[in-house]
């Protein structure tokens, strides 16, 4: 693929230019660029700028569950919180059990790595439902950002 770097709309229809110089006309256009979506809009142009959505990116951190099986068969939800689901419980195909994501915001989209000190608030959300977690219980597992159309 390659990266648009401008569009128009001329008669109806949306015209894109890319970086190897390629021109697309077309009807409609689909914007799926996930991370990318409020530049890509921003760069087509062709619409005013109060319709383009501000980027937005939800950093959420995962822990799991070390040394012993799920206490859980299933899913354990929380009450949501305004930002997301708030921290639960799933429990993958071998057993192995994990508690996120949590929500913190970020400009950073490529920002992935698992930050260790946010583990003392994972013990306090997770024994909100699973009073016997033990401590030294979990470990840092992944990290993934999400886009959000709206933030904070």
């Amino acid at each position: 693929g390659s990266d648009a770097v401008a569009g128009c709309g001329a008669g109806g229809r949306v015209l894109l230019r890319t970086a190897d110089g390629t021109q697309l006309a077309c009807d409609e256009v689909v914007n799926c660029a996930g991370h990318g979506a409020p530049r890509l809009a921003a760069a087509l142009g062709g619409m005013p700028r109060s319709h383009v959505p501000a980027a937005h990116f939800a950093k959420g951190t995962y822990f799991a569950l070390s040394g012993r099986p799920s206490p859980f068969r299933g899913l354990v939800y929380p009450l949501p919180q305004q930002a997301g689901l708030g921290v639960h419980a799933t429990v993958d195909l071998a057993g192995r059990c994990r508690f996120g994501p949590d929500v913190e915001w970020t400009s950073n989209a490529e920002d992935v790595q698992v930050d260790p000190t946010r583990a003392a608030a994972f013990y306090a959300e997770v024994r909100k439902y699973w009073p016997d977690l033990p401590d030294g219980g979990l470990v840092p597992d992944y990290a993934g950002v999400r886009p959000k159309v709206s933030g904070r």
